[in-house]
């Protein structure tokens, strides 16, 4: 016959693991730095931000400096202005592989006309227009300095799309140079 303990408290669990939890839909704010107020200033004047665009950013830097909490408000501007410089980096770097690969090049200028936009480079001056077929401007890089009309995650996923069609091709072209060198 097996004999049970006689306590009646029943057994605690050991807790020396002290595993800190926090409450289910409870999220922690994001942690900021100072180079990250920084970037966003660098990407508001990339972006062609005014004057008080940059001044408010520099104050609300300051007050972070000063131990002031940045507001939700405050956080989703510098987010969706990163974010957006962001795109348009990679829109860009994604637009001069197309015209490297498809464009017609004549002295400094580089073009490409796809079925929906159009592409134009300046590699002198570093500048880029993408325009629709109708003549719309979507984005134009002139001097450093941005404009965007009607930039949509969709164009973006357009020019993804295109991009991922390049490498395809390009395998394709590496395969087959390997098949007659081989």
């Amino acid at each position: 016959m097996m004999r049970l303990p006689c306590s009646t408290t029943p057994s605690t669990p050991d807790v020396s693991n002290n595993v800190k939890t926090e409450p289910l839909g409870v999220e922690k704010p994001p942690t900021v730095t100072i180079d990250d107020l920084r970037n966003w200033y660098n990407a508001a004047d990339k972006l062609g931000k005014s004057k008080n665009y940059k001044k408010r950013i520099v104050e609300v830097a300051n007050g972070f400096k000063a131990g002031e909490q940045l507001s939700a408000q405050v956080l989703t501007v510098m987010n969706k202005d990163t974010f957006e410089l962001e795109v348009i980096s990679r829109l860009t770097q994604i637009a001069q592989r197309i015209g490297m690969v498809w464009g017609k090049s004549n002295e400094n200028r580089t073009q490409f006309e796809g079925k929906i936009y159009d592409l134009a480079f300046n590699t002198q001056q570093r500048d880029l227009t993408i325009s629709q077929k109708n003549g719309e401007v979507i984005l134009n890089l002139q001097s450093g300095r941005v404009q965007t009309n009607n930039l949509t995650p969709q164009i973006l996923q357009t020019f993804e799309d295109v991009n991922t069609q390049i490498d395809k091709i390009l395998m394709k072209n590496k395969s087959q140079e390997l098949e007659i060198h081989g």
